[in-house]
């Protein structure tokens, strides 16, 4: 809601005689260049009257408006009276000396609010507006404006005269000979000729006496009283000119004190240095160079004491720029401001860490000061220890700093929220090293805290990386001798794999091979349960067959692994299980009848299902215990909230595998997901995790951040590409092919886009549902394939079928072997409608395709020399299909996730590809299509930095616009 008109609040002072002080009210008027009278209080009421929501307005001027409300005599009185039931005034309140300072003390504490708000934000103010209402005659000059005091002593026979007088700039003047209103005491707020200033050092109440009168004459028998209570607070701040006395000049430095400095603006604290004169400190970023002050200790003998700076001063400046510091501005030191620090304490750190150097060279630091809190410089010892507790580390980190002991669980919640100060019983500082927050990041994240110790879960081992005293020195890599009992010559890399998941075996801890698709993660895993199965050793069985004779029988003791597939990939792991491990049971736990077989989970080596048939039949399954848990394609539990990762997380087992080509499919709920299942609770709670990691990198690319994720489960998440082990693979080559569209196709593309453009890019700020915003962009991938996938009856033609089916019939004369992905099963039709016509052979899988059926084209394919062409819906086919005899992959029509076509490329490009293999993308030009293949060129993925290879999918939303735009 927009203010109904413009507006500007003004403020009033006014005498309060109950309260002795000056008292604000608040107005407002419409905006004008020139006030002249104010008639409308700021109320509630005519506030809402401009149309303008307090909850709106700017925090300054919230603050302002609370501080005149709080100093209404009736709200004064209102929060004081409960105190003494019996008071009908404010008079009445005051006869208690403890209420008459609590009041004294609110009205001090809201009315310093008050004035610095008025000069900071220069809102119009008056003194005494009369019953007219006129502001410009009441108007008060808010400049920024100080009053500096300045006091003068001649002493003569009789005694001393005591003056007072003010600056105002450089101009020197008696309060007696202005118009003086002393608005506070302390701070002193004044308006001299109706001009708005504070008072420097000095309570104004001292001024009192000389609003009348010039100077105070003090008879000589209380002089010595006199200056005795009254000099020595005010003479350490204010310069004492005097005649008539003796003079002693200091004009030596001491020492200099170096003191830290905030800068507001920079957000940082710079140095100072201190000189001190054997009595008064100069401050070396301030211009004044004498004081005086008159030094009555010795009785009815008063002596002036001139204090002067001299340029010694600038050795010390000399030796803080050798040291490597800048003068920054003002005399102050730092290091380069040129340097963006997001630590606002660097300076400080220099300082405690070059504490005995700059010591050497003169300087004092032994009370480094933030707020009048003091910052301990001495230095500090870490002490750490580790125990072993079943599935925990039992860790005590005591940190000594001086006298104190401090347990390091008391500073974890600075290191979570990288606050450097940390607060010591007495109050005092202690400045947390900046690397402490890198070194105990995760550790303080992850650990639990009892009694003081830490516990963190084994599994977490990399949070103690950067603190060798209690560093978990582990390597995950058992020994390996290949089984005559494996059918199979294993390469190196997986030889390499195998010892890498026996290693997790052995440590009770689970793994995820998320190897590139084609590199044989199903023969690792084989191998692995073979050499699982050796270490098993065998289990003896007796059998009675009557009274006297009885046998006995050595088994080997059975592995009882559940395997946990796709649905169409059930069949192809049975298989390979056959070639390559004939010796180990195996079942099928799938079909209709696959209850019957529940009797035989106990005693089998290998049993295969679904992801479908897990949440259907959780209630059985999880009343075994399994060996070992394999996930295959182990995205599919990606999802936190699906029946299946529910299901699969209820199944008791001792060690789990997770195999995926595609470990982070969309985001990094996808890496949880996979996580919890292989070690739970490793990046905690989902919450947890999405405030902690998910939130900070997806959102705010902190770096740090996914460092610290890639090093946590970097143990856990075993990935090797192609390119990095087959260097035997063939050549794969990458190109697109932009089709131009047939115009009349173009025209209705065109006029969808339109209409798109006006539903999705709402000019009323609302955003559309996602299933809207899929909908609408799937029927322009539609159109930009083929007008007919929108409308069966359309006559128009399509650029990308001409251009597409032209380029088949070239590799069909080429007798080059190919396959075909689309995301729609449509699509593909369209092409085999085009294969029957021209009598060309192919082979089809889409998802109606039955499992057995599948076997069948691939086995076709694979063996015989027709049918060339092999249609795959990318869904159907992305996983689980060797298809090594093509040379060329063709994909209809890109989406946003790459990693669905990496999957379609990874069907060709695996081991036993002896072929080169062509990877061509029909793309339409001028579409929804080419937009999606920039993004993902263009796009920085997050989740490259954690696998190499993975994709995020979180942008449609965010690049709508782009999509869209012409």
């Amino acid at each position: 809601m927009k203010p109904s008109k413009s507006y500007q609040f003004c403020f009033d002072i006014s005498f309060e005689k109950n309260l002795n002080t000056y008292i604000p009210t608040s107005y407002i008027i419409e905006d004008t260049d020139e006030i002249k009278y104010l008639d409308k209080k700021a109320t509630p009421g005519i506030i809402e009257s401009f149309g303008i929501v307090f909850e709106n307005l700017d925090s300054n001027t919230k603050k302002i408006l609370t501080a005149c409300e709080s100093l209404k005599p009736e709200f004064i009185f209102k929060k004081f009276s409960s105190k003494i039931k019996s008071a009908k005034t404010i008079a009445d309140l005051q006869k208690d000396s403890k209420i008459e300072f609590a009041i004294r003390q609110h009205l001090k504490f809201h009315l310093s609010s008050f004035y610095n708000l008025i000069v900071q934000e220069q809102f119009p103010l008056s003194i005494n507006l009369g019953p007219e209402k006129d502001f410009y005659r009441s108007r008060v000059d808010i400049s920024p404006l100080y009053f500096e005091p300045q006091i003068q002593f001649d002493k003569h026979a009789e005694g001393i005269t005591y003056t007072l007088s003010l600056k105002e700039n450089e101009t020197a003047f008696l309060p007696m000979d202005r118009n003086v209103d002393i608005l506070l005491d302390e701070p002193g707020w004044l308006i001299i000729n109706k001009k708005l200033g504070q008072l420097k050092e000095l309570n104004a109440k001292k001024l009192m006496p000389f609003l009348k009168k010039k100077s105070i004459e003090i008879p000589s028998k209380l002089v010595d009283d006199y200056f005795k209570n009254f000099i020595p607070e005010i003479a350490k701040k204010i310069d004492i000119e005097a005649t008539g006395f003796e003079i002693e000049l200091r004009d030596t430095i001491v020492s200099c004190t170096i003191q830290p400095v905030f800068d507001f603006f920079k957000n940082c604290y710079y140095l100072n240095l201190y000189f001190d004169y054997n009595g008064y400190s100069f401050d070396a970023s301030k211009t004044k160079k004498t004081h005086s002050f008159v030094d009555f200790s010795v009785t009815n003998e008063p002596k002036i004491i001139q204090f002067k700076r001299n340029t010694d001063e600038n050795l010390y400046a000399d030796k803080l720029i050798e040291i490597g510091l800048a003068k920054i501005k003002n005399e102050l030191f730092g290091l380069n401001s040129d340097a963006e620090t997001s630590d606002p304490y660097a300076n400080i750190q220099l300082i405690i860490d070059h504490k005995e150097k700059l010591e050497n060279l003169g300087f004092n630091i032994q009370n480094l000061k933030l707020e009048s809190k003091e910052i301990i410089t001495e230095n500090h010892t870490v002490s750490a220890s580790k125990d072993t507790n079943g599935d925990w580390f039992d860790i005590k980190i005591i940190i000594t700093i001086g006298t104190y002991t401090i347990n390091f669980s008391e500073i974890i919640p600075n290191i979570k929220s990288k606050e450097r100060l940390f607060a010591l019983p007495d109050g005092n500082y202690f400045l947390i090293p900046l690397e402490w927050f890198s070194k105990y990041s995760s550790l303080a994240k992850l650990a639990k805290t009892e009694s003081g110790n830490l516990l963190l879960r084994k599994s977490n081992f990399t949070a103690l990386d950067a603190i060798p005293e209690i560093k978990d020195e582990v390597t995950y890599k058992a020994e390996y001798i290949a089984s005559d009992l494996l059918k199979a010559t294993l390469r190196p890399y997986q030889i390499d794999g195998v010892k890498w998941l026996l290693g997790h075996f052995n440590s009770n801890l689970g793994a995820c091979l998320a190897d590139d698709m084609g590199l044989g993660k199903t023969l690792q895993t084989l191998a692995v349960l073979v050499a699982v199965q050796e270490q098993l050793g065998f289990t003896t069985k007796t059998t009675n067959f009557d009274l006297f004779a009885n046998e006995t029988t050595i088994e080997r003791e059975p592995l009882k692994a559940l395997i946990v597939l796709p649905s169409s990939l059930v069949f192809n792991w049975f298989n390979e299980a056959g070639k390559f491990t004939p010796h180990f049971s195996k079942m099928q736990y799938v079909g209709n009848d696959r209850k019957q077989l529940a009797s035989r989970l106990a005693a089998t080596d290998l049993i295969f299902t679904s992801y479908s048939i897990i949440h259907r039949d959780i209630s059985i399954l999880e009343k075994y215990d399994f060996r070992y848990l394999i996930l295959d394609e182990s995205q599919y539990i990606k999802n936190k909230d699906s029946k299946i990762f529910k299901a699969i997380n209820k199944i008791s087992t001792g060690h789990k595998i997770a195999l995926s080509g595609t470990p982070i499919e969309n985001s990094l709920d996808d890496l949880w997901s996979q996580m919890q299942f292989i070690n739970p609770d490793i990046l905690g709670t989902y919450n947890f995790f999405a405030a902690n990691f998910k939130i900070p990198i997806e959102k705010k690319q902190n770096e740090d951040v996914l460092s610290e994720l890639k090093k946590l489960v970097q143990p856990y998440i075993l990935r090797r590409t192609k390119e990095q082990v087959l260097k035997d693979l063939p050549e794969l080559s990458e190109q697109i092919y932009y089709c131009d569209m047939d115009p009349e196709q173009e025209k209705l593309y065109e006029k969808e886009k339109s209409k798109a453009r006006n539903f999705l890019l709402k000019t009323d700020g609302s955003s559309p549902d996602k299933i809207s915003i899929i909908n609408t962009l799937m029927k322009l991938r539609q159109l930009s394939n083929h007008p007919k996938m929108i409308d069966q009856e359309s006559e128009i033609d399509s650029g990308k079928y001409i251009a597409v089916t032209n380029y088949l019939d070239n590799l069909v004369k080429a007798k080059q072997k190919v396959i075909i992905f689309s995301s729609f099963v449509t699509n593909l039709s369209f092409y085999t409608d085009w294969c029957r016509e021209n009598k060309i052979e192919y082979c089809e899988i889409t998802g109606e395709t039955p499992s057995g059926k599948r076997e069948q084209q691939v086995k076709l394919f694979q063996e015989k020399e027709n049918p060339l062409l092999f249609f795959i819906s990318l869904k159907a086919g992305g996983v689980g299909l060797n298809i090594t005899k093509a040379s060329y992959v063709l994909f209809l029509d890109p989406w946003w996730n790459p990693f669905a076509e990496k999957q379609g490329v990874g069907r060709a490009h695996r081991i036993g590809q002896l072929n080169k293999v062509n990877v061509i993308r029909f793309i339409s030009k001028n579409t929804v299509e080419e937009k999606i293949i920039k993004l993902q060129e263009n796009k920085k993925l997050l989740s490259d930095s954690l696998l190499e290879e993975s994709y995020i999918n979180d942008e449609i939303e965010a690049n709508l616009e782009y999509i869209l735009n012409s």
